[in-house]
Parts: structure tokens; C-alpha cells; sequence
């Protein structure tokens, strides 16, 4: 009986492309990392002013932290003061929502960017939806993302918590 030789050189070359391949899959160029988890985090916080319960709030801010290694959306790294300006305002927007504020006209403390009516958004949609209507945090989304109209949604809409 013959016994066949393995052919060690090919199970080498597989895995020397296996590992590059696997390398090369773990590299990023995300900007933003941090400035998305504390962002997120405010926004996950927020949820329960907009009938979230706090496990979910939990489970949202698990889960950006892993989301947020993608980076903020528009690439552009916004810097402390602006993070922590985007953040106040998502604090500011979800004791609106707690108030019972009906849409964000009825939150004037806190300005949304020109081409957003502030009548035509509620702040549950800001908190889960679109934070970049928001005049703070306009940096999280791409330019041509930062001014578009939102959607017109009902107040009871919580939606889910996502920026991109």
C-alpha cells in the first residue's frame, strides 16, 4: 500500500490567504468611533422618553458600541466639543419628549438644521430616527443626508435607533 505524501506547501499557501484575507477584512478606516458610541449612547439613554423600556435601551447601546466601529456615516471626525454639543442637544431633545412636546417647534431651545421643518418632526423621530436634523449633530450624516426632509411620521412613531 502507498501511502500519499500531503502536499504541506498547499495547505501553507491556503492559509497564508486565508490570513490575509482575514487581515485585510479587520482594517478600518472609520472616523468618528468614539464620538458615534457617545452620541448613540445618548440617543439609546433617550429611548425610554419615546415609550422604550430600559432593556431596550440597554440592548441599543450594546449593540452601538459594536455599530460604532464603522464610524460616523458623513467620515468626518466632529471633535469633543461638537460630540459633546450633539449629545447635550439629544439630552435636551428626549426631556422635549418627556414633556410631551408634540413636535419640535415646541422645543425652540433646541434648533434644527434650515431645511427641516421643525412642525413636521416629532422629537421621538429625532431621538430614533434622524439626529442630524438636529443643528448639533448635522455632522453625523453625509452632506446630502444632513439637510433632506425627514419622513412625515405620526408622534407615537418610536421607530428604532439608527444613523445610518
Amino acid at each position: 500500500m502507498r501511502v500519499r505524501r500531503k502536499p504541506r506547501h498547499l495547505l501553507a499557501a491556503v492559509l497564508g490567504v486565508l490570513a490575509g484575507s482575514v487581515a485585510s477584512a479587520c482594517g478600518t478606516d472609520a472616523v468618528g468611533i468614539d464620538a458615534c458610541r457617545e452620541i448613540e449612547t445618548a440617543r439609546c439613554e433617550a429611548l425610554p422618553a419615546c415609550g422604550g423600556t430600559e432593556a431596550e435601551a440597554t440592548y441599543c447601546i450594546d449593540l452601538y458600541r459594536d455599530q460604532c466601529l464603522h464610524g460616523i456615516q458623513s467620515g468626518v471626525e466632529p471633535g469633543a466639543d461638537a460630540t459633546a454639543r450633539c449629545v447635550e442637544a439629544v439630552r435636551a431633545v428626549a426631556a422635549c419628549a418627556r414633556a410631551g412636546a408634540a413636535s419640535m417647534a415646541d422645543c425652540p431651545a433646541e434648533p434644527l438644521v434650515a431645511a427641516a421643518d421643525p412642525a413636521a418632526i416629532t422629537p421621538c423621530v429625532v431621538i430614533t430616527r434622524r439626529p442630524e436634523q438636529l443643528a448639533d449633530c448635522a455632522f453625523v450624516a453625509s452632506t446630502a443626508d444632513a439637510g433632506a426632509t425627514p419622513p412625515a411620521t405620526d408622534a407615537s412613531d418610536g421607530g428604532d435607533a439608527t444613523t445610518e
